[in-house]
């Protein structure tokens, strides 16, 4: 298994605050940077490669036949039941979503000489960058019990499952799972601080469950795909929630239908 050339992006769409988070490896090396959402100051967090093997962003990235109104199947998949309350998207159909969509959509063009050849459901044609999803990537790893302590205001959610995300070992028992055992990693994805690069490193994480082959890749071919951990290891909680989600849409369907 080889996870030589990763990269994680979160985007960030601000116009003059460093709002985007910067994670990459190459072989043995990694780093992160915090950075603009320009190319020209973008590219200098970037080491430069060949060929990143995956590319995971942070942000909703679409077919680009998709039109701005679309609502995504899985970003409704992830607003019901028990994900309301641990780890739901934003809907990215309207209001701040569409400049988000818009921006996730800049940041794969610009990265897209970057990437290999497309592996499994990519939607940016020609290139393996995937979709990362960071709040519901933890939060499934998360069990039960987890959240019955104190909880998160709103703004500080993705916070709180990274630091219960470390705390209980669940990284850790990914990394293992994967087989991407490097202690040095680890250590500076327990130490993180800073918000942006935290998201980074967990797109990061995407990008190497994609690049074993393990990833559980949730959507459709029209709306486009979360790249999750491995089903094996999410928590009995989050899978239940995603099946009742599943047929409850179905469910609503049929009866659209009729």
């Amino acid at each position: 298994m080889s996870f030589d050339k990763l990269l994680g992006i979160d985007v960030g769409y601000s116009r003059s605050r460093p709002t985007t988070g910067v994670a990459w490896n190459l072989g043995e090396e990694f780093g992160s940077a915090r950075t603009h959402s320009d190319w020209e100051r973008r590219q200098r967090s970037i080491p430069a490669s060949a060929a990143f093997a995956v590319i995971a962003i942070d942000g909703p990235l679409t077919p680009p036949e998709a039109p701005d109104t679309l609502d995504r199947f899985c970003e409704r998949l992830f607003i019901r039941g028990t994900f309301q309350t641990r780890c739901k998207p934003g809907l990215s159909h309207h209001g701040h979503g569409r400049d988000l969509r818009k921006a996730a959509a800049e940041t794969a063009a610009q990265v897209r000489h970057l990437a290999a050849a497309p592996i499994g459901r990519s939607v940016i044609p020609g290139a393996a960058i995937i979709e990362a999803f960071p709040n519901a990537f933890l939060g499934v790893l998360l069990e039960d019990e987890r959240f019955a302590m104190t909880r998160a205001a709103k703004r500080k959610k993705f916070d709180w499952l990274y630091d219960h995300a470390v705390e209980s070992g669940v990284i850790k028992h990914l990394l293992d799972f994967i087989g991407w055992n490097n202690e040095r990693l680890l250590q500076q994805i327990a130490v993180e601080g800073d918000h942006e690069k935290r998201a980074a490193w967990i797109c990061l994480l995407t990008a190497a469950c994609a690049a074993a082959g393990k990833s559980e890749v949730v959507g459709d071919e029209k709306g486009g795909w979360f790249w999750l951990p491995p089903a094996e290891l999410w928590a009995d909680w989050a899978r239940e929630t995603l099946a009742r989600n599943r047929a409850a849409i179905a469910a609503s369907a049929i009866l659209g239908a009729g």
